[in-house]
């Protein structure tokens, strides 16, 4: 009975390591897909995070071509075998040999294919003598898709059998979602370069140094945006390799306290949840798909954001205040937009209160119904206050009070909230600082 729970044990550590693997491959790949400047550049971090699991000795990501004799040209790889692909001819020709392996069979099909063993398993028995150096005892290739076709594969190889399953293929799955998506990206950028080459002229000059600074104003907010959301993906993140620890710590005690690492295990899937949320919408908002118009509960946007800025308010010894009105109705709106908004307030807040030394550094944050049929929140800090010489501006593109701010923060904040039907304006505090307020309207069904 002893051994028994020693391995039930055993196999619990190990599941907990391949789940905290899993989940920082993940939170790896989706801040590169945010930040990435070249495809080649987002393939090397998303083979980079694969190979971070050990038994994984090769991660590798193939375009599929429709050239002539149809290759699956290698983009990128890591991973201490990757030799083992040098002077391989991958295809996805059915008429050729080297076009019936795993890759080529993925890619015709459109379907996942595993070698559990390659020592054993018939299909593989053309690359077994080449793949034995290497240790290679198991691959996995997962194709993705570009416009529903299959456009290219993802490549892993592992040194003990049997070593990938569904919950292997569904990340793997996930990260081709992020690399078509990608290359989309890059597509357009690359179309948009060789477009404005085409028509850049002497004659138009002045006029298309105009156009380009309003494109890049808008680059420039998608940028700043997806900084943000950047950083708030680093809270799950972070909170999920604490929690994965904590369970670790909790099973090795003696004997191990199974209802403190089960409670572990949810919060690590609360977050995990939360964090593949902000990059499916990130990518939604990238992508000009529609907002997720829900019934939201403004009081618990701005718990949610409170909590995911603590560390950073005990670093930067900021207090916070909050007088949230119990009953409010509902709004509608998109609830990672909306937590942007306050997510930038709040910050702003702290960083107006870096220099206070002679009073304490207090965030208020507070909500309530107005007269009009408005839910209205208020953030106020005590930091040095509105400059009433630029006061004005504080909402214009590029405009900023901060060192190495870019001044699109609060521009983008007041142009989601404006989307959503309500507004956004600042002004004095009655002591010391600024407050920054918005409302949006109440949703029709909640005030029916």
């Amino acid at each position: 009975m002893l051994r028994a729970a020693a391995d039930a044990l055993t196999d619990t550590e190990a599941e907990l390591r391949r789940l905290n693997w899993a989940l920082a491959a993940y939170g790896r790949s989706s801040s590169a897909l945010i930040h990435f400047q070249t495809l080649d550049d987002l393939v090397a971090s998303i083979c980079g995070a694969i190979i971070a699991q050990e038994e994984y000795v090769i991660a590798a990501v193939g375009l599929a071509e429709s050239d002539p004799g149809k290759p699956v040209r290698l983009l990128a790889g890591a991973g201490p075998a990757l030799a083992y692909l040098d002077g391989i001819n991958l295809s996805w020709d059915e008429s050729r040999p080297e076009g019936n392996g795993p890759t080529g069979r993925a890619v015709r099909s459109g379907e996942s294919l595993i070698i559990r063993d390659a020592l054993t398993e018939p299909l593989f028995a053309p690359w077994r003598e080449r793949a034995r150096p290497f240790g290679i005892r198991s691959s996995v290739t997962v194709p993705f898709r570009r416009d529903g076709r299959v456009v290219g594969v993802i490549l892993v190889y592992a040194s003990r059998p049997h070593a990938f399953g569904a919950k292997e293929l569904e990340l793997f799955s996930e990260l081709g979602s992020e690399l078509a998506f990608a290359m989309s990206v890059a597509e357009d950028r690359a179309q948009l370069k060789a477009a404005e080459a085409a028509r850049l002229t002497a004659e138009d000059a002045a006029r298309e140094a105009q156009a380009e600074l309003a494109r890049a104003g808008r680059l420039l907010s998608v940028g700043e945006f997806a900084s943000s959301i950047a950083h708030e993906i680093n809270q799950p993140v972070a909170a999920i390799i604490t929690n994965g620890d904590a369970a670790l710590r909790w099973l090795a005690r003696d004997p191990p306290d199974l209802d403190e690492v089960r409670a572990a295990i949810e919060r690590m899937s609360r977050d995990a949840k939360r964090a593949s949320g902000v990059v499916a919408r990130t990518r939604g908002l990238l992508a000009k798909s529609r907002t997720d118009d829900a019934p939201l509960d403004v009081n618990e946007v701005a718990e949610e954001v409170l909590l995911y800025t603590a560390d950073e308010r005990r670093r930067s010894q900021v207090s916070v205040s909050t007088d949230l009105a119990s009953g409010l109705p509902l709004v509608r709106g998109d609830r990672i937009q909306l937590q942007q908004v306050m997510l930038n307030l709040i910050l702003n807040g702290m960083d107006a209160m870096k220099g206070v030394n002679d009073r304490p550094r207090l965030l208020q944050v507070r909500s309530m119904l107005r007269a009009e049929g408005e839910v209205l929140v208020e953030v106020e800090d005590c930091g040095v206050g509105l400059d009433p010489a630029t006061s004005n501006r504080l909402f214009e593109h590029f405009f900023t009070t901060k060192d190495g701010g870019v001044g699109l923060g609060l521009p983008i904040s007041r142009s989601i909230v404006e989307a959503h039907g309500g507004r956004l304006w600042a002004g004095p505090a009655s002591a010391h600082g600024a407050v920054f307020r918005f409302c949006l309207p109440v949703a029709a069904f909640a005030a029916a």
